[in-house]
């Protein structure tokens, strides 16, 4: 769901820039950068890159702008934290742009669409969980992977409808009739291929999981 070159007008792309810009400047200055340091660590967060650049390439679609891949970005949230999520985004998107599935213009659209919301979302239920909810590892994952995932992909996917229908690029009988129909099927994938990568991983890798703690979650329990 790469919007590309020549859908938007500057009226759309500008604000976006900024944001982005804003953004990625924050993400530089609050990215624990002692953590990668530590080779091991610095492999782990490339490893996870490539495979979520990788997750970005097979795709499909209909229409310009109404596509259809996995985001992973949840699994990149929870296991590096906002910041370094955000920043392996830059890179992906700068990979699959570079290899010619998204226009250069829209790379600050595609960012805040497709890493943005899902970040932001995922970071928003992991806390919401911490303050309220208790601390058990079936919430972390069914709440904080499986449903944050699909929830997040939902919403960034919605978004970049509202977004081309807006700006007048789509039409909302074409979008209804070819596209939102199968918004829950990749509701469902996102959330079984994030859930089942961040239960493998608490379970055999948890210190490669920040937002994932033994003695929170598991000691006592």
């Amino acid at each position: 769901m790469d919007v590309p070159s020549g859908l938007l007008s500057l009226a759309w792309l500008l604000p976006a820039w900024l944001l982005f810009t804003l953004l990625t400047l924050v993400a530089l200055r609050c990215a624990h950068w002692p953590r990668l340091r530590d080779s091991a660590d610095l492999n782990v967060w490339l490893g996870a890159t490539l495979v979520v650049m990788l997750l970005w390439l097979i795709r499909g679609g209909i229409s310009p702008g109404l596509g259809f891949h996995i985001l992973g970005v949840t699994s990149l949230t929870l296991m590096f934290g906002w910041a370094f999520a955000w920043l392996s985004l830059l890179l992906v998107l700068l990979a699959t742009t570079a290899y010619g599935l998204g226009g250069w213009e829209t790379l600050a659209v595609n960012a805040l669409l497709m890493g943005g919301i899902p970040i932001l979302l995922t970071q928003g239920l992991l806390r919401l969980s911490q303050w309220y909810l208790p601390h058990n590892f079936f919430v972390y994952v069914l709440l904080n992977a499986f449903f944050a995932a699909g929830l997040s992909s939902l919403l960034a996917k919605l978004a970049v409808v509202g977004l081309l229908l807006l700006a007048g690029v789509q039409q909302y009988g074409a979008v209804a009739y070819e596209y939102l129909p199968w918004l829950p099927m990749m509701f469902l994938s996102e959330a079984l291929i994030n859930g089942m990568v961040m239960t493998m991983l608490v379970a055999l890798r948890p210190e490669w999981v920040s937002s994932f703690s033994d003695d929170l979650y598991l000691k006592g329990k």
